[in-house]
Parts: C-alpha cells; sequence; structure tokens
C-alpha cells in the first residue's frame, strides 16, 4: 500500500512539474523581436476577451497562461481600459502588470466638486452637449481613453455616480424630497458649507425651511441665476445688492423651494447630508469671521449672530 501511495504522489510530482514548465514556458510572449503593438482595451471587456484579443494579435502565446498569472498576480481585476503600447516580448508578468497601470493615451478627467457644467467644457470632446447634466458629473477622477465619445465618458461618469448617490442614500432620514430634488438640496449644501457635521447642520435648516414654505435665501443660488445669464470669465464671484432682484426660478429669495434644478455637481458629503440632515429647531446660519457657523432659531437671534460674528 505504501509503494502505490509513493507511486501515485511521484505522479502528482512529475505532472505539476509539467504544468509548472508549461506555464513558465508560455509565461513568455512571443519572443520575435517586432515593434511595439497598440493594443485597445474597452470599457467592459472581460479578462477572458482580453487574453482572447492579446493572443489574436500574437501578443501572447497562451490565453490560459495569461489567465493563470493575471491571478496569480493578485491583478485579474485590475487591468484597466485605455491604449497600450506592448512589445510582443514582454512576458505575462510584466504585460500584466502594464495592463494594470493604465494606458499610453489615457488622460486623467477631473471633476471638481461644486464646479457647474461650463466649468468642465474643455475636459470633453469638443461639441459636447452638457444638456441635463448638471449635477449629475460626480467630481472624482477619472481615467479617460483618448478614443472615448463624449457618451462613453458620461457612461463612465453616470456608473460611478450610481454607486456613490446609492451609496449616500442607505439608511436615509429625508425621505420627503424625490432623488432630483435631494441632488438640488445636495448642490447649494456643496456652496454653503465645507465639513460633512456643516453640511448635515445646514441641510437641516433647509429642510426646515422647505417644510413651512419659508424662502431658502441661498445666495449660491442667485449666483447661478445671474452666471447663467452673463456667463462671466469667473463664477461663485459675491453677489452685488442688485443680483438679489433677478428675476429667476433659481432665485431663492425670490422663490420658495428648492430650485427647479442643481445648480453644480455636488460631492459625495453633500449628498450624504441631504440625505441625512440633522434635525433642529434653526432658521437660520452664517459663517462668521471665525470661520465657524452660526445657527439661529429666530430672526433676532440671527441678527445678534451677525452682529458678533461678522462685524
Amino acid at each position: 500500500m505504501a509503494r502505490v501511495f509513493t507511486i501515485i504522489t511521484l505522479s502528482v510530482a512529475i505532472l505539476l512539474a509539467v504544468i509548472f514548465s508549461y506555464l513558465k514556458i508560455n509565461s513568455q510572449a512571443v519572443s520575435t523581436d517586432k515593434n511595439n503593438i497598440m493594443f485597445v482595451i474597452k470599457e467592459g471587456d472581460s479578462l477572458v476577451n482580453i487574453s482572447q484579443n492579446l493572443k489574436s494579435k500574437s501578443l501572447i502565446r497562451n490565453k490560459y497562461s495569461f489567465l493563470f498569472y493575471a491571478y496569480k498576480l493578485g491583478l485579474n481585476s485590475k487591468i484597466q481600459a485605455g491604449t497600450f503600447r506592448i512589445s510582443p516580448s514582454l512576458s505575462n508578468q510584466d504585460l500584466i502588470t502594464k495592463l494594470s497601470k493604465g494606458g499610453v493615451s489615457d488622460y486623467w478627467l477631473k471633476i471638481i466638486e461644486g464646479t457647474r457644467v461650463e466649468e468642465n467644457i474643455d475636459s470633453f470632446p469638443k461639441g459636447t452637449s452638457f444638456t441635463g447634466k448638471e449635477g449629475y458629473l460626480f467630481p472624482d477622477s477619472y481615467l479617460i481613453p483618448t478614443f472615448y465619445t463624449a457618451d462613453q465618458i458620461f457612461k463612465v461618469i453616470e456608473t460611478n455616480f450610481d454607486k456613490k448617490f446609492a451609496q449616500a442614500k442607505v439608511d436615509a432620514t429625508n425621505t420627503k424630497l424625490t432623488d432630483k430634488q435631494i441632488l438640488v438640496l445636495a448642490s447649494i449644501i456643496e456652496h454653503e458649507a465645507r465639513t460633512l457635521k456643516v453640511k448635515q447642520g445646514v441641510a437641516g435648516v433647509l429642510m426646515n425651511r422647505i417644510n413651512i414654505n419659508m424662502p431658502l435665501q441661498s445666495d449660491v443660488t442667485v449666483q447661478y441665476a445671474r452666471d447663467s445669464k452673463e456667463k462671466p470669465a469667473k463664477y461663485w464671484v459675491d453677489l452685488d445688492a442688485a443680483d438679489i432682484s433677478i428675476l429667476s426660478p433659481f432665485n431663492t429669495y425670490k422663490n420658495p423651494g428648492l430650485p427647479p434644478s442643481p445648480i453644480c455637481n455636488p460631492g459625495y458629503d453633500s449628498i450624504y447630508a441631504a440625505f441625512h440632515p440633522t434635525e433642529s429647531n434653526y432658521l437660520y446660519y452664517l459663517t462668521g469671521n471665525d470661520n465657524q457657523m452660526h445657527y439661529a432659531a429666530t430672526l433676532d437671534q440671527h441678527n445678534s449672530n451677525i452682529a458678533n460674528y461678522l462685524k
């Protein structure tokens, strides 16, 4: 019995040695010294599809060996979309590492929290239409292949937006507003506060005003209304006294409730705050010269805060 076991063990060892030798040999791509080849990985390509495409271009000898090393290196889920310049002489290990670092003709598209779509035009292909995109360009850094169309770029951003919006919505306490209204509220909060805690406090105040049909009286919505008409060189400049009289559905000094659509592209914390406002009886807030937020339940208290913290 011991002899049989020894034979079986030896056979398994030999088999494993053969397999490893096969994989090691095939871990080397075609070794002929050719010029580098441009290779494109499209968004959504599976690892299997990538291996098949590499094989069809003679950039690897065996797709199964490629898949084996992708998993062995722990990079099977980190290969990125993009355009790559690849030498056929690369080993599978080097090739997989290269494919996980981004293509040679990719670029980073960065959307800053609180910016309007107009402030991001230069990051998109010329002639791109941004109709209906205000508020939905989720602030983040995106690695974009240069061959992507505007629709493909929007799809990448939309996927990220949907994920982060759903994440912020978990255990939401603000259920009075629709998802679109939440986004509008978040876009206001983005310019009214900096930290998550303060954003939640401001969200609570704005919800209190909405609940009693009191105008929000937010300067940033008027800035949006003014700048939408004037198309200035610089956005979000402080208001002049005359700006308050602007006729626009975005003028929250004249119109109660939320504006009809977002005024900027809010970040995650602002969206989270809109879903999870802090409960209070406050109806007023201001940022003082001490860079702290000061709340008030009555106009008299608010005026007192103005005297104490803004003068």
